[in-house]
């Protein structure tokens, strides 16, 4: 056996790994999808906008809705409109733990964030993991005008501990866990509790969650943060793996290989 074979690493692996390490949320999937598309050549156009004339043969164009979906399309250099076509879907959205409305609980000296699952995922490997958190804000500017800003919080901020094994002997036996009142991270001690006002946002969030997003936003103030959309992530990052580099270790795998495969 060549022992170069224990080193090689498809490139499109590797360019897979980037998309996914690139997309912790459904939004960056969009926003990663949508730069490819232009380093492609791909006309970014609007749905709001008229496309009379502005469609030519051997044109490539995409359009984005509600910076959660993306379709693009080309048209061929003999298309007559009339003619069929062919068409591929995926979806960017991956079974996670996401932000509740109303996230703020505490207990045992621990402030907690609520959580609630989205779509079918194996909840039991959330727990004891390094945990960020990624998505959408709608943040209000200076002008009073509401924009979309991603946000990444690269850092473990979040965790889903489990017991010591001595506080739960038949763990091993069989681990069940409630998901409403044992799936819930921890972010910080009760004693690490910014003072916020008693405005509707610091009522439904810690003050500390909406602290990491204003610092990692670049606003100035809390108030600026009119709602938002957040996914847990895990911050370990999607790798390639194995003695020969032939597995792919990675999260959110359903749904971004289609979504990934579907792109190029």
């Amino acid at each position: 056996t060549d022992i170069s074979e224990f080193h090689t690493v498809p490139s499109e692996a590797l360019d897979f790994i980037e998309f996914v390490n690139s997309a912790p949320s459904p939004f960056h999937a969009v926003e990663e999808s949508r730069l490819r598309l232009i380093d492609a050549g791909f006309e970014e156009i609007r749905e709001r906008d008229s496309w009379i004339g502005k469609l030519k043969q051997n044109g490539k164009y995409f359009f984005t809705r509600n910076r959660s979906t993306i379709l693009a399309f080309s048209v061929g250099g003999k298309y007559i409109p009339g003619n069929g076509f062919s068409m591929i879907g995926a979806h960017t959205d991956s079974p996670c733990l996401k932000v509740k409305p109303v996230s703020k609980k505490s207990s045992a000296g621990y402030l907690q964030v609520g959580v609630e699952t989205y779509g079918g995922g194996l909840w039991h490997t959330w727990f004891d993991r390094d945990l960020g958190i990624a998505g959408r804000v709608m943040v209000e500017t200076e002008g009073n005008k509401i924009e979309h800003k991603l946000v990444r919080v690269r850092r473990p901020i979040l965790r889903v501990p489990t017991l010591a094994i001595h506080l739960d002997r038949n763990v091993n036996e069989g681990f069940k866990f409630n998901k409403e009142t044992h799936l819930t991270p921890l972010i910080a001690t009760a004693t690490k509790e910014l003072e916020g006002t008693n405005d509707d946002k610091t009522l439904k969030h810690h003050p500390t969650l909406l602290n990491v997003l204003v610092n990692e936003l670049g606003v100035k103030t809390v108030e600026q943060i009119r709602d938002f959309e957040l996914c847990l992530y895990d911050t370990h990052p999607s790798t390639v793996g194995g003695a020969y580099n032939e597995f792919i270790y990675s999260a959110r795998l359903d749904n971004l290989m289609m979504s990934y495969t579907a792109l190029i």
